[in-house]
C-alpha cells in the first residue's frame, strides 16, 4: 500500500516541492566558499560545521511549510478528486491506508533531508581526499539532518488531522505558513526556548552543532520541548485514526 501512495505522486508535481527545500538549503552552503580572512589577517578555510549549519537552518525554517503541503495534499487528495468513497470501499483497513499516506509522506521528508545536505557532505567527502578532515564534525552534520527529518514528524498527524477535517489542503497550509513564520522568528534569536513550539523542535540538533552562537552548554528545554512534541504526535494520530475509522462516506462522492 506504501508503494501505491508513492506511485500516485509520479505524475505530481511533488518532486518540484522537494526541490524548493533542498535547492535552497544546498545553495546557502556555498557562502563558505567565499574568500575569507581570519582575524589574524590569514585565509579562512572551509568550515564544514558553519555549513551543515545553515544548511540545517534553511530547511528547518522551510520544513514546516513543505512537510504540511505535502501532508495536505497526500491526506486531501481523494477528498478533491471525489474518490473517497471508492477508497474506502477497499477490503483494506482504513488504519492501514492512512499509515500508508503518511509512510508516503514520511519518505518524502527524509528524501527531502537527504537532498539537502547533499553539497556539503559531497564537500567533506572531497576535502578528506585532499587534506585530512574531522570525521567527527561530517557524521555530527549528517546526524543532525537524521534527527532533525525524524523531529519533524512529531507535527505531520496535526496537518493530516486538519487535512481530513477541511477535506482540503489548505488549512494545512496555513497551518505550515504560520508555523514557518514562527520558527524563522525564533531561529533568528538563537534562543533557547524556541523549541519549546512543536514545529520548532527540529531546530533543537541544528542549533546543538553550532558550538557558541547563543547560550552555552545543553538545552534544558530538550526534555520539555520533546515531551510536548510527543504529546503533540500521539494525540493528534489518535485523532486521526480515530476519525478516518468512523468518516462517513460522503454521497456523490
Amino acid at each position: 500500500m506504501l508503494l501505491t501512495e508513492i506511485m500516485k505522486l509520479k505524475n505530481t508535481k511533488m518532486h518540484w516541492l522537494i526541490l524548493l527545500g533542498a535547492i535552497p538549503a544546498n545553495l546557502v552552503t556555498l557562502y563558505a566558499f567565499l574568500p575569507r580572512v581570519t582575524p589574524e589577517g590569514t585565509r579562512a578555510g572551509i568550515d564544514l560545521q558553519d555549513m551543515f549549519y545553515r544548511q540545517g537552518m534553511v530547511i528547518t525554517i522551510l520544513g514546516p511549510f513543505m512537510f504540511a503541503l505535502m501532508t495536505g495534499y497526500i491526506i486531501s487528495r481523494e477528498y478533491q478528486e471525489r474518490t473517497i468513497n471508492q477508497l474506502f470501499s477497499y477490503p483494506v483497513s482504513r488504519t492501514k491506508i492512512l499509515f500508508a499516506k503518511l509512510g508516503a509522506v514520511v519518505v518524502l521528508i527524509f528524501t527531502t533531508s537527504l537532498l539537502s545536505c547533499i553539497m556539503v557532505t559531497a564537500t567533506g567527502v572531497i576535502m578528506s581526499f585532499t587534506k585530512p578532515v574531522e570525521m567527527e564534525v561530517l557524521w555530527s552534520g549528517i546526524r543532525m539532518n537524521m534527527l532533525a527529518g525524524l523531529l519533524a514528524l512529531g507535527t505531520i498527524p496535526v496537518s493530516a488531522a486538519l487535512s481530513m477535517i477541511g477535506t482540503s489542503v489548505i488549512p494545512s497550509t496555513v497551518l505550515g505558513a504560520f508555523a514557518t513564520i514562527v520558527t524563522l522568528i525564533g531561529e533568528m534569536g538563537h534562543g533557547m526556548r524556541n523549541i519549546l513550539f512543536p514545529w520548532a523542535m527540529p531546530y533543537w540538533p541544528v542549533r546543538e552543532l553550532a558550538q557558541g552562537l547563543a547560550e552555552s552548554g545543553p538545552n534544558p528545554y530538550a526534555v520539555p520541548g520533546m515531551t510536548i512534541l510527543a504529546v503533540t504526535f500521539m494525540v493528534s494520530l489518535v485523532f486521526c485514526i480515530v476519525y478516518y475509522e468512523k468518516a462517513e462516506i460522503h454521497s456523490g462522492s
